[in-house]
């Protein structure tokens, strides 16, 4: 097997594996969660969201670092204008953009907003309503920004 198909592998299937976490994330886990009563919600979300913010940095990493793999074993970082003027580069770089922002947003802003990253059993401050809040909102962003990138990778490999 080639080494870039390798690569090609592992950036598809964490990024579709990141964009299922996020869906599950919207259509299972927030309303589930939105029908406890307020004393259950605050167990489950200190034993389910931990981990399913440490997943995504998982899968966000691993498409990052495979995409920029791949990137430099198809470019060499040499002939960037192949990303720009053609149909395969103007999607690769705006959709490797997206990604790119959404996992920074994740690994430096995200964990300020919904604390449940970092949540110890005895945290005094945790603030089930807030929490709430951003669950409602944030994950549903980041998937519209997460079928878009997939949309463009498609776009830039195969076209309409």
């Amino acid at each position: 097997m080639n080494p870039i198909n390798l690569v090609r592998w592992v950036h598809i299937i964490s990024g579709v594996a990141w964009l299922g976490e996020v869906l599950t994330i919207n259509i299972v886990l927030v309303p589930a969660l939105l029908k406890m009563p307020p004393d259950t919600r605050r167990t489950f979300i200190r034993q389910v969201f931990p981990r399913v913010f440490h997943l995504a940095t998982v899968l966000a990493l691993t498409a990052l670092v495979s995409g920029a793999t791949m990137s430099y074993l198809v470019t060499g970082w040499r002939n960037l204008g192949q990303l720009l003027g053609t149909r395969w580069g103007n999607g690769i770089l705006i959709g490797g953009s997206l990604g790119l922002l959404l996992a920074l947003f994740h690994f430096f802003v995200e964990s300020k907003l919904e604390p449940i990253a970092v949540l110890s059993e005895d945290d005094e401050a945790f603030d089930t309503d807030r929490i709430l809040t951003v669950l409602k909102v944030v994950p549903k962003v980041g998937m519209v920004i997460l079928v878009v990138v997939i949309l463009l990778m498609m776009y830039a490999a195969r076209g309409l």
